[in-house]
């Protein structure tokens, strides 16, 4: 994590665009978060769009707009993500799940910096930054025929992947104590105390959901447990993918 907070710091030095990788759950959108606050961005508004989530004739008019009448429902011009972030920074979540036509409109998007509302005729200028998150390896989804090769060029100038929990073991502790915390507060609750045995229990599970899955058992943790503190058997009892005890 000292390596991914250095590679952080020096893609703020610049505007240009970044494609995070990682596991889901590895904490990627954090990542761009984190890029956004370290550059001189950080005063201007961070936009986040989760390409699969979002039918594709949807999410044209997020993220580039739409005048009143252009489509049934257009009851108003919409101002679309890239011109309301301007100055700022864009993160395209899961922007392999976007179409090939979608992508070809983000393609042109990158080399000319021009949004065109749907329905318009006009063109304006934006200034973004362009944030992209992948789960694994976009020329797969090249090789595979379901991403653009020249958008990969556009996007691809820098790379950082953020490593999953299990890579990072030493980071459960200070994550568990932060998230414990915050639902003690939430709750009104106390936060029950993890014995040795648990915490390497902890340390040598494989979280398949990251820091994600990790923050759920946490809440569990807190909402669950009484003062008598936790052990591995409670552990595989509440996680799904947990070998027995």
């Amino acid at each position: 994590m000292t390596a991914l907070r250095r590679e952080v710091a020096i893609a703020a030095r610049s505007n240009a665009k970044v494609i995070v990788t990682g596991e889901s759950g590895a904490g990627k959108e954090i990542t761009a978060r984190m890029l956004h606050a370290a550059s001189q961005r950080r005063g201007r508004p961070f936009r986040a769009i989760n390409c699969s989530s979002i039918p594709d004739e949807l999410l044209e008019s997020e993220l580039f707009g739409h005048v009143r009448g252009s489509f049934t429902g257009a009851v108003r011009d919409h101002q679309g993500v890239f011109e309301s972030a301007h100055g700022g920074t864009v993160l395209l979540d899961h922007i392999a799940d976007s179409s090939l036509r979608l992508q070809a409109l983000l393609l042109r998007f990158l080399q000319f910096g021009e949004v065109q509302k749907i329905g318009d005729d006009l063109t304006k200028h934006v200034d973004v930054r362009v944030v992209a998150t992948a789960h694994g390896d976009l020329l797969d989804h090249v090789t595979a025929g379901e991403f653009r090769l020249d958008l990969y060029y556009r996007l691809n100038v820098i790379r950082i992947h953020v490593p999953p929990l299990r890579e990072r073991p030493e980071d459960i502790p200070v994550l568990l104590d932060c998230f414990m915390t915050q639902f003690s507060r939430q709750y009104q609750l106390p936060s029950p105390p993890i014995g040795p045995d648990t915490m390497v229990w902890l340390k040598s599970y494989r979280w398949p959901g990251n820091v994600r899955e990790l923050r759920n058992l946490a809440e569990r943790f807190v909402v669950k447990t009484d003062a008598g503190g936790l052990d591995p058997a409670w552990l595989g009892a509440e996680l799904e993918h947990a070998p027995a005890w």
